[in-house]
Parts: C-alpha cells; sequence; structure tokens
C-alpha cells in the first residue's frame, strides 16, 4: 500500500523540479514616451499678447438715470401802435418841352412838401422821388397830348410819425384831384413790443409749470430748453390760441400779436 503513495510523490517532485528549471520570460518595459510637437516660431517684432480680463458687473459705472421734466408752453399778449403812416404821392405833369414839364412838377413837390411841414412833418421825413420824363411823341399813347408832349411823373414818399394829424394831411394832399394817394400804417416799436412779449410768455410758462410741479409734488429745476417754435411732432390746433374779448386797443391803432414760447423745466 505504501508503494503507489510513493510513486505519486516522486512524480510531482520531478514535475516540480521541472519547472523550476525552464528559464522565466524577460520583464516587458515601459513605451518610451511620444516626441513633442515643435513650438511655432514666434516673431520677436510682434507685440506680446495682452491678456483680456472681464471687469466684473459691480465694478461697471452706473449711468445715471435721465432727468424728470415737464413741458409747457407760455403765451402774452403784445398791442403794437401803429403810430408811423407812410404816404405815397404820385404826381404828373406835362409841358411842352422837358424844361417847363419839370418846373410844373417841382412847384407841385413843393406844395405838397409845404402842406406836410404845416402839419408837423419834418423836412427829412420827406423824399421828393425821382422825377421820369418821358416823351409821348415817341409812345403810342392815346392820352398823347400834342401842345404838351413830355410827360413828368414822380413819387414823393412822406413819413407822418403823428397819425392823430393824418385826417388832416389826407384833406390837404387831397385837394389836388390829379394826384393819386397811398398810404400805409406802420409802428416804429414793433421790436420792443415783441422783445416785451417773449419775456413775459416765458414768465408765464414759469409760473405755469411750478404750479404744475408743486400739484405733482416735485420742485421745479433750472430750464432745460426754451423755444419760439412748437417742437417736432407736437400737433397744435387753432383752438388753443386764446383771443380774448376786450382789448385796450382796437382797429387801426393797434396791432394785435399773440406770442407763445415752448419750455422744458427740470424737475428736482
Amino acid at each position: 500500500m505504501l508503494r503507489p503513495i510513493g510513486l505519486i510523490l516522486a512524480v510531482l517532485l520531478a514535475a516540480a523540479i521541472a519547472q523550476a528549471a525552464e528559464p522565466s520570460p524577460p520583464p516587458s518595459r515601459p513605451a518610451a514616451p511620444a516626441a513633442p510637437a515643435p513650438a511655432p516660431a514666434v516673431d520677436q517684432a510682434a507685440p506680446a499678447p495682452r491678456a483680456v480680463v472681464a471687469a466684473p458687473a459691480s465694478a461697471k459705472q452706473q449711468e445715471p438715470p435721465p432727468p424728470r421734466t415737464i413741458t409747457v408752453t407760455g403765451r402774452a399778449i403784445g398791442y403794437i401802435p401803429k403810430d408811423t403812416v407812410i404816404w405815397t404821392i404820385t404826381i404828373e405833369n406835362s409841358g411842352k418841352d422837358v424844361g417847363v414839364a419839370k418846373a410844373a412838377s417841382d412847384q407841385q413837390v413843393k406844395t405838397i412838401t409845404d402842406a406836410c411841414k404845416a402839419k408837423g412833418v419834418q423836412p427829412a421825413d420827406i423824399d421828393a422821388g425821382l422825377i421820369r420824363l418821358v416823351d409821348t411823341r415817341s409812345t403810342a399813347s392815346v392820352a398823347a397830348d400834342p401842345q404838351k408832349p413830355i410827360q413828368a411823373t414822380r413819387n414823393v414818399t412822406v413819413r407822418q410819425r403823428d397819425v392823430l394829424k393824418f385826417n388832416e394831411l389826407l384833406d390837404i394832399l387831397s385837394r389836388d384831384k390829379s394826384n393819386r394817394i397811398r398810404y400805409v400804417f406802420l409802428s416804429s416799436s414793433r421790436d420792443d413790443v415783441m422783445r416785451d412779449s417773449v419775456i413775459r410768455a416765458t414768465q408765464a410758462a414759469r409760473e405755469k409749470a411750478s404750479a404744475m410741479a408743486n400739484v405733482a409734488g416735485a420742485k421745479l429745476g433750472r430750464p432745460l430748453t426754451i423755444d419760439e417754435y412748437p417742437p417736432p411732432k407736437l400737433n397744435i390746433s387753432d383752438a388753443s390760441v386764446p383771443v380774448d374779448s376786450d382789448t385796450p386797443a382796437f382797429g387801426v391803432d393797434a396791432e394785435k400779436v399773440i406770442t407763445t414760447v415752448y419750455v422744458t423745466f427740470e424737475l428736482e
């Protein structure tokens, strides 16, 4: 019974000796690292790139909010007195020759000048004008007089500063039925009245804006814009223009003007 067991042990021992005698495989080597890619060429003349760092939102400067504003209109009524009358008297004379026609024209101008001076018109306010001489024989005029072929025409301009004597001067100038008379009423203080109306209209705009700001619980600040013309895209109807029923002057004595300004104020 011992022989088989011994035989098995001998076989196992021989197998172990044979396995120990076999050479072991060489150890594996680690893979060599890949060669690095060549670096790109650097231009020495080019500036070095700068790093851009975004500023945090808290560091950005906050834009101030737009100011609160109020836009109003201001109106003022002015009266421009018509204190000057400009007269234009056209006179025509005729004669047998140039000398006679001119002498007749000069005499008529003297008559007009004397009448104007008698009503307080200064010599500097009388302009005799230029004389125009025409030989009617060279024209096809049916009114040509063969005995007085030379026609003299002249426009005399008179500035009457005292309008209260208008009717008196009109009576004198219209005595000669051959005179052709025209006149127009003007004002020597138009610029002063318009300037005063603009100032009063601007003051009215400030008072209106101050009252509106007070109701809104705000304080009126400085004016930002002042215009005499409506802002773009602002439609203004004719009904918005006030017309007063009682005026201190009416008719030819004065010209009524309505001045409107548009003002934008800042609210504090």
